[in-house]
C-alpha cells in the first residue's frame, strides 16, 4: 500500500529516535513508566515499559467494542459467492454476534448492466447453506429497508440533490465520448487523465435549467484539494499521496455509484463497523470525504488482507476451491469451510486449537487480523474436514439433517450400489467384480439392521460411525475398511482367514493345549450367558431388555475375563504372542481378521444375535477343519452331534 498512500504514526506518540540527548531520553522513558525496578537501569526499565505499552496497545486495538455492533455484507449480484466474499461475510457476522449486535444483508445491484440473473438467489442459498443467517435483509426485512439498492433510488437522489444545493457536488454534462477524448489526449501528452473539472464552475441556475430541459448528466462530488487522513483498525491511519479527483456519485442512468450508495446506506442502516478486503482501502478516502460532507461520523473500518494463490496472484474462478459449488460437490460440510475461511487472515489467542465450531469462532473473535496479502493453502482443509466429521458424529443431540446429508445417506447409497451390483452380476463374474473398493465375493447379505427399515438403518449407520476409530472424509474408504460392520461374512471367507492366521492353531486354554474349536467353544459358551435370549419367540419387552442389556458396559467384564483365559503362540518359534489370545479368535470370528475398532464396541454394534451367529460360524469352521485333518469319517459324520453336544441344541436353535 505504500505505493498508493502513507501509513501514519498516531499523533502524540513521538518515537525514541526523535529524542536527541541521553538525558532527554531518560526523561522520555521516565514519563512513560509507572514504577521502577531497583535491579534495572532507567533505560532498561523504560524499554520494558515501552514493550509492555506496545503490547497493551495492540491488545486494545484487537479488543471488540463493549456495545452491540451493526455490520453488513453487501455483495453485488454480478457473480456468485466465492471464498473471499464468504470470508468477508463471516468476519462481519462474527463481529455482530460476538457483541450482541445485528448482521445485515444488503444487495448492491446498482450496476444494472452486469447483473447475473440467478446470482441473487444463489447468494441466499449459499449463505444459508454456510449457516450465516442475517437479521435484516431481503426476504427478512427490518426497520431500515428496503435492502436492495435498486429499490432505494429516491433516497440517493435526495442526498445527491442535497450536496448539489449545498455546493458540495455538481452536475456534469460531459458526454462519455468527450471524457474519453480528454483522457486519450492527456495520456498522449503525459498529463493527468483525471477529470479536468469542466463543469465544476457551472452555476446552479444554469445547471438546473439544463437538467430541466432533459439534458443528460452525472453528478460529481467536489473532492478536497488535499488528501485526507482516514482511520483504520488494522492500518491505524492512512492517507493517499494525491487528492481525489471530482468523482461521480450518480451516473447518467440515474443510478448511484457504489461509493455513494454505500455510504448513504451504511448511514441510513446505522452500520457501526465495516470489515472488507484491503483492495477497498484506496477507496475509503472517497467514502470518508462523503461522510464529512454530510456531517456524519464514519463507521469503524477494518481492511483485511487480499486472498492470493502461491504465486501471489489474486484468487480467481480458475482456482480450485474458490466457488461454493466445489465444497458442496466434495461433501465438505459448511462448518469445516467456515473454520477454514476464518483462519485466512485472522489469528486467535496462542494455544487455541484450529478446530472451531461457529460458536467457538464467535466466542474467540477479535480484531486480530493480518496485514498484507493472505496466501491461500488448502493443506489444512482435509484436517478440518475430518475434525468436523468427527464433531458431527459425536454431537449430542445429533444433527440429523447434517448427518443424513454428509454421512448417513452417502453410506446407505453405497451399500445399495453394492447390493445392486451383487444382484446384477452373473455368478461366474462375481470373483472379478469390485464395487466401492469391496470385492463382491467377500460379502454375504447386509446385516439385519440395514435391511430392517430406513429408520433402523439410519440408527445403525450412525452407531457404526460412532464405533469407528476415526472418520476420514473418504467415505468409500471407510466403508471398505469396515465392510463387516455392514455385511455378514461368508463362511468361505472365515475359513480362508483361519488358514491365513496360523497362530489360531497354536492355542492354549487356561494354560493347557487346546484345539481352535475348543477355544472357540469356550468363548461362545462364556459370551452366550451375558443375556438370556428368547430368539424370535421373545416378547417385545424381552427383546427390548436384551437390546438394552447388550451394551459395552455389560459385555466388557465378561469379554476381558474370557479372552485372558485363551493364549496363542507363534507357530515358528513357539513363543507366546503378547496379549490376550482370545482377542485373536474374536477378531477372526467377528471381522474375518480385518483391523478395526475395539472388539467390545463391535459386539455392541452388531448386537447379541449377529455376534453369536458369527462366533458359532467360526466354531463350526474350526471344528470342520479339525475333522477334515483327522480324516475320521465317523467323526466327520458326527459333526452335527458334536456341535449339539458341545454347545447345546437350544443355543444352535437360536442362532
Amino acid at each position: 500500500m505504500r505505493g498508493i498512500g502513507v501509513l501514519l504514526r498516531r499523533p502524540g506518540c513521538p518515537s525514541l529516535a526523535s529524542v536527541s540527548s541521553l538525558s532527554s531520553r531518560r526523561l522520555w522513558f521516565s514519563s512513560t513508566r509507572s514504577t521502577l525496578c531497583p535491579h534495572q537501569t532507567q533505560q532498561q526499565q523504560g524499554e520494558g515499559v515501552l514493550k509492555g505499552s506496545k503490547k497493551r496497545q495492540a491488545e486494545d486495538k484487537w479488543k471488540l467494542p463493549d456495545s452491540p455492533c451493526r455490520t453488513r455484507f453487501a455483495p453485488s449480484p454480478t457473480g456468485y459467492l466465492h471464498l473471499g466474499s464468504l470470508r468477508t461475510a463471516l468476519f462481519n457476522y462474527l463481529l455482530a454476534k460476538a457483541t450482541g449486535g445485528q448482521f445485515i444483508l444488503r444487495i448492491e445491484d446498482t450496476d444494472q448492466t452486469r447483473l447475473v440473473h440467478d446470482a441473487e438467489q444463489r447468494l441466499f442459498e449459499d449463505l444459508r447453506w454456510a449457516g450465516l443467517s442475517w437479521d435484516e435483509g431481503p426476504n427478512v426485512q427490518g426497520p431500515y429497508g428496503p435492502y436492495r439498492q435498486s429499490e432505494r433510488l429516491s433516497l440517493y437522489d435526495e442526498h445527491a440533490n442535497q450536496l448539489i444545493r449545498e455546493g458540495k457536488a455538481y452536475r456534469c454534462f460531459c458526454s462519455p465520448e468527450d471524457l474519453e477524448r480528454h483522457k486519450q489526449a492527456a495520456h498522449e501528452s503525459g498529463e493527468s487523465t483525471a477529470y479536468p473539472g469542466t463543469c465544476r464552475n457551472v452555476s446552479l441556475e444554469e445547471s438546473d435549467d439544463r437538467a430541466s430541459r432533459g439534458e443528460k448528466y452525472a453528478v460529481r462530488f467536489k473532492s478536497s484539494e488535499k488528501p485526507i487522513i482516514i482511520e483504520d483498525i488494522l492500518y491505524t491511519r492512512y492517507r493517499k499521496r494525491e487528492p481525489e479527483e471530482d468523482f461521480i456519485i450518480r451516473k447518467r442512468d440515474g443510478f448511484p455509484t457504489y461509493h455513494f450508495a454505500n455510504i448513504v446506506d451504511d448511514r441510513a442502516m446505522k452500520i457501526t463497523h465495516v470489515i472488507r478486503g484491503a483492495e477497498w482501502l484506496i477507496s475509503t478516502p472517497k467514502h470518508v470525504e462523503l461522510y464529512n460532507a454530510f456531517g456524519w461520523e464514519p463507521p469503524k473500518f477494518a481492511h483485511v488482507g487480499l486472498l492470493v494463490d502461491k504465486e501471489r496472484q489474486k484468487l480467481s474462478k480458475r482456482h480450485q476451491g474458490v466457488d461454493m459449488s466445489w465444497y458442496k460437490d466434495n461433501q465438505i460440510p459448511p462448518e469445516a469451510l467456515l473454520n477454514f475461511a476464518v483462519l485466512l487472515g485472522w489469528s486467535q489467542k496462542s494455544g487455541e486449537p484450529d478446530f472451531m465450531t461457529l460458536q467457538d469462532m464467535t466466542d474467540r473473535f477479535s480484531f486480530k487480523f493480518s496485514k498484507g496479502d493472505i496466501v491461500v493453502s488448502f493443506d489444512k482443509l482435509p484436517y478440518l474436514h475430518e475434525k468436523h466429521f468427527e464433531h458431527l458424529i459425536r454431537q449430542e443431540p445429533p444433527n440429523l439433517p447434517r448427518l443424513q446429508s454428509y454421512l448417513i445417506n452417502p453410506i446407505r447409497d453405497m451399500i445399495t450400489a453394492v447390493e445392486d451390483a451383487r444382484a446384477g452380476t452373473p455368478k461366474g463374474a462375481l470373483e472379478e467384480t469390485t464395487v466401492h473398493n469391496i470385492p463382491l465375493p467377500s460379502l454375504a447379505s447386509p446385516v439385519p439392521q440395514i435391511q430392517e427399515s430406513p429408520a433402523a438403518a439410519q440408527d445403525y449407520i450412525l452407531h457404526a460411525l460412532r464405533t469407528a476409530k476415526s472418520i476420514k472424509p473418504d467415505l468409500e474408504l471407510f466403508l471398505s475398511q469396515n465392510r463387516y460392520a455392514f455385511w455378514t461374512i461368508p463362511p468361505a471367507v472365515v475359513s480362508q482367514n483361519f488358514d491365513e492366521t496360523p497362530s489360531l492353531q497354536h492355542a492354549k486354554l487356561d494354560g493347557e493345549e487346546a484345539s481352535p474349536s475348543v477355544a472357540m467353544r469356550f468363548i461362545v459358551e462364556q459370551l452366550s450367558d451375558i443375556v438370556s435370549s428368547k430368539g424370535e419367540e421373545g416378547s417385545p419387552e424381552e427383546k427390548k431388555t436384551e437390546v438394552e442389556e447388550w451394551t459395552a458396559e455389560k459385555i466388557k467384564p465378561i469379554v476381558d475375563a474370557t479372552v485372558k483365559a485363551v493364549s496363542v503362540s507363534d507357530p515358528e518359534t513357539g513363543e507366546p504372542i503378547k496379549g490376550a489370545g482370545g482377542y485373536k479368535f474374536l477378531r477372526w470370528a467377528l471381522l474375518a481378521g480385518d483391523h478395526g475398532p475395539g472388539l467390545v464396541s463391535v459386539m455392541e454394534l452388531l448386537g447379541r444375535k449377529e455376534t453369536m451367529k458369527r462366533l458359532i460360524t467360526a466354531y463350526k469352521v474350526a471344528l470342520e477343519k479339525e475333522n477334515k485333518e483327522e480324516k475320521d469319517a465317523k467323526s466327520g459324520s458326527g459333526t452335527t452331534d458334536a456341535l449339539a453336544t458341545g454347545l447345546g441344541l437350544a443355543l444352535f436353535d437360536l442362532f
